[in-house]
């Protein structure tokens, strides 16, 4: 009877923290109850003072301040059992970045995703292909945090914490300009890479076309100046983002473009005189970090 009860409270645990168990386990089996305590690191996306002296490194924010959801993935290197699930900040409330599961003693390729609240219109997702053994992060537009790792799970862990780094870069567009009234629209167009191979470590295109994805949207003009326009974007180099003025009938007036790259935690500034640089004047990129100096790259 016993027995029974355990089994029931085991399985009754399991749901709650909505996982998935795929593979075979010997029934005689031991599991100890492992909490992965989730944070993420470096959140501040402000940019640092010119005159500061030290930065702060590893600063520490709480899942339920930062993220809405939270994706887990887990291989005992040993035995191939797989273990994954899903968290939401809306069905977990306060015990929203603690995911308790129990699991065999052994040794984890642990991964765990999440993404962020800042831009709802975005997207994002990890899943697994276990056809070719990948895990893949899919990231359009959306603020996301991200570990894979190894670990160790023996018969005294009860905790694991796992503090999960930005993985995206931004691409941020500031103009000067005062806009003037016969310019309606002024759109940006930028060509990216939206899937994560964790195995790898690089941005990779979607499908097996080999074919850019391609972002386009209009920044909003407002009292005659361009308001900031902030794009999310996996780590990558050598895009191209194109900006395209249109006046009140749809008619293109000009347009320029220039090569970006996106850096992990960091923020890529495209700002100036878009009317300037329309007419061959110059124009500056730099990437922005709150951690680092920043890198000036002239557009020539």
């Amino acid at each position: 009877m016993i027995k029974k009860l355990l089994f029931l409270w085991v399985s009754l645990a399991c749901l709650t923290s909505c996982s998935k168990e795929n593979g075979l386990e010997s029934p005689e089996v031991e599991k100890v109850q492992v909490k992965f305590n989730v944070q993420a690191l470096d959140v501040n996306v402000e940019p640092m003072k010119a005159n500061s002296m030290a930065m702060k490194v590893g600063t520490r924010a709480a899942a339920t301040t930062v993220l809405t959801n939270i994706q887990y993935y887990l291989k005992n290197t040993t035995t191939g059992k797989t273990y994954s699930g899903e968290q939401t900040l809306a069905s977990a409330g306060s015990d929203f970045g603690n995911v308790a599961l129990w699991i065999p003693a052994g040794t984890y390729q642990i991964t765990f995703f999440g993404y962020g609240t800042s831009n709802s219109n975005g997207s994002a997702l990890m899943y697994v292909d276990n056809d070719y053994n990948k895990t893949y992060v899919n990231v359009k537009d959306k603020d996301s945090f991200f570990l894979n790792t190894e670990t160790i799970i023996s018969d005294a862990t009860n905790q694991v914490d796992v503090n999960l780094s930005r993985l995206n870069g931004k691409l941020v567009i500031k103009l000067n300009d005062v806009i003037p009234s016969d310019i309606k629209k002024i759109k940006a167009k930028l060509s990216y890479l939206p899937l994560y191979d964790v195995t790898k470590g690089y941005a990779i295109t979607e499908g097996s076309s080999g074919i850019a994805t391609i972002m386009e949207s209009y920044l909003t003009i407002q009292s005659s100046a361009a308001n900031e326009f902030g794009f999310y974007v996996l780590p990558q180099a050598g895009r191209t983002l194109t900006l395209s003025i249109y006046d009140e009938l749809g008619t293109e007036l000009g347009s320029c473009s220039v090569a970006v790259s996106f850096y992990q935690n960091k923020r890529t500034i495209v700002e100036g005189n878009l009317l300037d640089v329309i007419n061959q004047k110059p124009f500056a990129v730099t990437v922005s970090d709150v951690w680092d100096t920043d890198v000036n790259v002239p557009l020539q």
